[in-house]
């Protein structure tokens, strides 16, 4: 059997067992589930088992951030294809690159962590600020917001999103998938700081999904971690 056959087959079972768990704790809805279970098995497939701890990372610190305090928060249903996709696919593609192009590995896998990192990041700043925030501001204005409101950044939501990005990095240090932790948190935490913008400005306007800034959250962390590395 070819290395990369039995890497398929592996990432396969390991991503319908991670997405089963979030299926059945109803935070992903059946599209959504295959979405994960695609780009979970992608990840798998070019980044090892070291890339996919990194994105059971994000998993499982978004689940918990999403989790905490939830009655308190606006009710939102699960995760759908468009959120997965938003989440996900920027790393999937980083580590399709890296399988396909060895001689650029290092960046691609650097990508993908930056990527994972923006995504936590923006998760835990946006799930935490709203219960333990206060009252946010856009980061644009500097005026005050409703909780929730998208753009909104809080004090505590922002240091829960730099917790976020650094956990990621570690995980990522720590596992060799990157020399160092230290691009993966920068670009987190810039991933999360175009999310703030972008939700403050496009989307306010609503020239942009939420999906839409999530995607670029990931990408500019992507894109930063990739040059620093």
């Amino acid at each position: 059997m070819a290395p990369w056959v039995l890497s398929v087959a592996t990432g396969l079972v390991a991503s319908a067992a991670l997405g089963g768990v979030a299926y059945r704790a109803r935070s992903i809805d059946a599209r959504g589930l295959v979405a994960g279970v695609c780009l979970g098995t992608a990840v798998y497939a070019g980044a090892g088992w070291r890339g996919f701890l990194c994105l059971a990372t994000f998993f499982l610190l978004g689940t918990l951030g999403t989790r905490l305090g939830r009655a308190a928060k606006r009710a939102h249903g699960p995760r759908t294809v468009r959120h997965v996709l938003a989440n996900g696919l920027v790393a999937a593609s980083a580590a399709v690159v890296a399988l396909a192009a060895p001689a650029h590995a290092a960046f691609a896998l650097a990508a993908l962590a930056g990527a994972l990192a923006a995504a936590t990041a923006d998760t835990l700043s946006s799930e935490i600020g709203q219960v333990y925030g206060g009252r946010p501001y856009l980061l644009t204005e500097l005026r005050p917001v409703p909780v929730g409101e998208n753009g909104g950044v809080t004090l505590v939501g922002t240091l829960a999103g730099l917790a976020g990005a650094t956990a990621l990095g570690a995980v990522a240090a720590s596992l060799g998938v990157v020399p160092s932790a230290v691009p993966v948190v920068v670009g987190g935490v810039l991933g999360n700081v175009v999310d703030s913008v972008l939700g403050a400005t496009l989307e306010r306007g609503g020239r942009l999904s939420n999906s839409g800034v999530n995607f670029a959250c990931t990408a500019a962390g992507a894109a930063v971690a990739a040059a620093l590395a």
